[in-house]
């Protein structure tokens, strides 16, 4: 069962820095062979998704794409959206909903991104739905069973995301149970403070983790996902 490696770049990276990054990401035969065992998953700010795209192709990079967030609406007068619509000439694949920092800036509502979820959905793009503990609850009240299957569920508590400060792997596996016991959901992602030290720690609890800062530096990430990978041989 492959692991998945979520990298969301957020509000960084111009296009020049986003080309660089993807034309030295290793596509070696060993390299990939030794990658195989994860999914990589790379949402770069909306700008950026056909050069991605683009050089993900050409190189043949083992690289999936996603989106940071997703319009509710469909196509319309809808001034400054992004819609599932607008993106259906892209092999878009996941969603990123319902991320702290868009809850906290943006005042998502969980109505709203459960609207977004059913947006995704009806384009057959994955949701990852990002959750903290005061929304485990309230979240779920506006999503139906029949939708709570196809979930990916990304638990990021906020005091961990940049801090430096990771949720430990051992309160993690309790967090897992709370929350399959609200949502039935087989897969949850961790975020939160993640590198190349704690990744295995984290992989042996949870299905993937969600990486801020620790995928920016090209670097760090291909370090980050080698020591994933060597993790998944002792699981």
């Amino acid at each position: 069962m492959k692991k998945y490696i979520i990298a969301n770049w957020k509000s960084n990276k111009n296009l020049s820095e986003v080309a660089f990054w993807l034309n030295n990401f290793p596509n070696e035969p060993e390299s990939l062979q030794v990658l195989h065992g994860l999914e990589i998953i790379l949402a770069p700010p909306y700008p950026f998704l056909v050069s991605a795209q683009e050089i993900i192709e050409e190189r043949h990079l083992p690289i999936k794409l996603a989106v940071q967030d997703l319009s509710a609406f469909g196509k319309g007068a809808y001034t400054g959206e992004v819609s599932a619509f607008n993106l259906q000439d892209l092999d878009i694949q996941y969603a990123i909903l319902g991320h702290s920092e868009r809850r906290r800036f943006l005042k998502e509502s969980d109505q709203l991104i459960a609207d977004k979820i059913a947006e995704a959905l009806s384009w057959h793009i994955k949701p990852i739905l990002c959750l903290d503990k005061p929304n485990f609850a309230s979240q779920a009240r506006f999503l139906s069973r029949q939708i709570l299957p196809k979930l990916f569920l990304a638990y990021e508590p906020v005091t961990a995301i940049g801090s430096g400060q990771a949720e430990d792997a051992h309160n993690l596996s309790l967090i897992k149970k709370e929350l399959y016991s609200i949502y039935q959901v087989k897969t949850l992602i961790y975020g939160g403070s993640v590198n190349a030290a704690n990744v295995g720690s984290f992989l042996q609890v949870c299905d993937g983790v969600l990486l801020g800062g620790a995928s920016l530096e090209l670097s760090d990430f291909v370090n980050l996902l080698f020591t994933a990978s060597e993790s998944l041989i002792q699981l």
